[in-house]
């Protein structure tokens, strides 16, 4: 017998903080991430520093101009033209 591969219900609540945490970060308000998300003006990506330290990288391009944040369990970076990463304000 195969188990269900249906996501937990605690796993909603983390994903909906995942999700509002990268509206905030590109003040998108409403379903504006959803849509962009659909329209492939945001991908989201897994990543990993070299310390370990694991990541969701969101880039969203928005009139020809794109802007990547990297979202870790303990704040959101920005990630400058040369791929370095620093607290965002």
């Amino acid at each position: 017998m195969s188990e269900s591969k249906t996501p937990k219900p605690e796993m909603f609540d983390e994903i909906n903080a995942l999700f509002g945490t990268i509206a905030g970060a590109f003040k998108l308000e409403g379903d504006a991430m959803v849509k962009a998300l659909e329209d492939g003006s945001m991908t989201l990506e897994m990543g990993q520093r070299d310390d370990g330290d694991r990541f969701v990288a969101a880039t969203f391009t928005q009139n020809g101009e794109s802007r990547t944040c990297r979202i870790f369990k303990d704040g959101i970076h920005d990630e400058g033209e040369d791929g370095s990463s620093r607290p965002k304000e």
